[in-house]
């Protein structure tokens, strides 16, 4: 069977109202998907008026357990495991040029996902949960370990999906921001409404868990490719480089809240002993 392009999202009571205008954006794309998935906790009301887009368009509504932010990639890629997957986010208008541009890249390269932001952790290319395209293959087996257990201890999904990738053998493809600088966040939306000393946490807690639990990711590296979808050597330390920054940036920040302040203070006589006990041994 001829593999098909299928758009994977989810949504929960305060956003499902903005499915039809999210989805017109994807309908309206150069090269539009096959069909879309609309992934629901079985609980989910789905009023009227989204209902009555729903079935109007070639939309398939997927009942699934409420594993947040995991229903939106998970059950489609075990449902359609030999089909490229484009997942996105019920809070953002898309561009009508991405879906072309992922059918593209995955037409030259079709051993491995790609994210459609440049965005690095751990020096990983990285799965973007704005949008990526991704194929059951590409984590060989690793989508049964994505567990309960998994679910409670990582709120970033986007680096189990990274995680499984690297240690399957198809790390995520390396390109320039797709998409990203072209999207608009749609009613509210934000992307992702952490603090970035939050962001930075969950990400390390997420990673940290999994290199514990099932071990390090392989150190794969895709070679640079002259190509305008790619991100250059350059670009690259670029974004090294930001990276560095914003931990730099989070350190200043946690170090000027009230609780670090507290805790220095707390902690100031055991400090004082501990000079004086090294001092006197000196």
């Amino acid at each position: 069977m001829e593999e098909r392009i299928i758009v994977t999202l989810t949504t929960y009571s305060k956003r499902i109202g903005n499915i039809p205008t999210i989805l017109e954006t994807i309908f309206k794309q150069t090269v539009p998907p096959d069909f879309v998935v609309l992934n629901l906790a079985y609980d989910e009301v789905i009023p009227d008026d989204v209902k009555k887009y729903i079935n109007t368009h070639p939309i398939e509504v997927n009942r699934v357990p409420d594993t947040k932010v995991y229903k939106k990639l998970i059950p489609t890629l075990k449902k359609y495991p030999h089909d490229a997957i484009i997942s996105i986010d019920d809070d953002w208008l898309y561009p009508k040029e991405m879906i072309e541009d992922f059918v593209h890249i995955h037409k030259r390269y079709p051993n491995y996902p790609i994210s459609g932001n440049h965005a690095v952790a751990f020096g990983f290319q990285c799965h973007c949960g704005c949008a990526s395209l991704t194929k059951a293959e590409y984590f060989e087996g690793c989508l049964e370990m994505i567990d309960e257990e998994v679910i409670k201890h990582c709120k970033c999904d986007d680096i189990v999906y990274t995680y499984f990738a690297n240690k399957s053998g198809h790390p995520y493809i390396r390109t320039k921001g797709l998409y990203f600088s072209n999207m608009i966040p749609y009613n509210g939306g934000d992307g992702y409404s952490l603090s970035l000393v939050d962001e930075l946490r969950v990400i390390s807690e997420s990673f940290e868990y999994l290199s514990l639990r099932f071990g390090q990711m392989k150190e794969l590296v895709h070679p640079y490719i002259k190509d305008a979808y790619f991100a250059d050597f350059l670009g690259d330390l670029c974004k090294l480089s930001y990276e560095k920054q914003l931990r730099r940036e989070s350190e200043k920040t946690l170090k000027s809240s009230l609780s670090f302040r507290l805790g220095n203070i707390l902690l100031s006589p055991f400090r004082i002993i501990r000079y004086n006990l090294f001092s006197k041994k000196e």
